[in-house]
């Protein structure tokens, strides 16, 4: 009803039918409908339909005399909480890998975002392991890879690439590997949490190796130097190591069985959410989709 009457009084300003529906970009038989409910509703003529304009009746004046004050108050007031909401400093708490959140894919995409929406403060909880997001009472989360089903909403954004690879001193020690039994004899190098090395063979055949490692840990930087030190075969993130791959300290091995991507996941409540994380979630899907990864 007050969208109604808001329209009414716009109508009375431009005093045609016609102009009203062009200067409100409303179709001219829906305009002339919604005020012909409006009257029905009163039980009253609000305008005279003159030739080329509207006229107001007596109990039209009325009507608007007494509708004019009040819908300028709310639509002052409707702004005034606008503009407070839109000043106003919020915070996200964002929870991420500790290693996708360094790379620089995306510690760039962060600082666009806060140079955007300067009002609005991440406050980030960094961490390689899978923490139980129902306890951390989070507002968007980032994870990497198959998610368990939850009652939380997910979106994938993007996929990232991964990647075998060794140092040239590990392959003149053991040989370049052919197949997955001579991977077997290398060391290996494990990235938690990607325990378990997934390819795609010939055919899209989906093949799981299972490694011995000789070096764990859950901070990739440190996987890829163990790799570069020649201490065992790296699968993990290819991100961290292009520069060593191109620079041929680092050498793909296997390349005919390809490294599955895995999906880079937005996570977040399914409740109504402040719209300072909608404007998280709508900047990292539009920044990050189409980045190699």
């Amino acid at each position: 009803m007050l969208d109604i009457i808001a329209l009414f009084i716009k109508v009375n300003d431009y005093k045609t039918f016609n102009e009203a529906s062009v200067k409100l970009n409303i179709p001219l038989p829906t305009l002339q409908r919604k005020i012909k409910k409006l009257e029905e509703d009163l039980s009253l003529a609000l305008f005279y339909r003159e030739k080329g304009s509207l006229r107001l009746t007596e109990p039209g004046k009325s009507f608007y005399s007494h509708c004019l004050a009040h819908v300028e108050g709310l639509q002052s007031t409707l702004c005034n909480f606008k503009n407070s909401s839109e000043n106003k400093v919020s915070k996200i708490k964002l929870i991420a890998p500790q290693n996708f959140i360094k790379s620089v894919y995306f510690s760039g995409v962060i600082n666009q975002f806060t140079l955007l929406y300067p009002n609005i403060k991440i406050h980030m909880m960094l961490s390689d392991e899978r923490l139980d997001l129902k306890a951390t009472e989070f507002d968007l989360a980032i994870r990497i890879g198959k998610l368990d089903s939850s009652q939380n909403i997910c979106k994938v954004i993007n996929q990232m690439s991964f990647v075998l690879a060794c140092s040239s001193s590990l392959i003149e020690q053991y040989g370049i590997p052919s197949n997955f039994d001579d991977l077997a004899k290398l060391p290996h190098i494990s990235c938690s949490p990607f325990e378990n090395w997934s390819f795609k063979a010939n055919k899209n055949e989906k093949v799981i190796f299972k490694p011995q490692p000789n070096f764990i840990s859950n901070d990739i930087e440190m996987c890829a130097l163990a790799a570069i030190e020649g201490r065992g075969v790296y699968y993990g993130p290819k991100y961290c190591l292009l520069p060593h791959i191109k620079d041929e300290s680092l050498v793909e091995v296997l390349t005919q069985f390809k490294p599955i991507k895995r999906d880079v996941n937005l996570i977040w409540p399914d409740k109504l959410i402040p719209k300072s994380t909608r404007y998280l979630i709508d900047f990292l899907e539009y920044s990050l989709k189409g980045v190699k990864m």
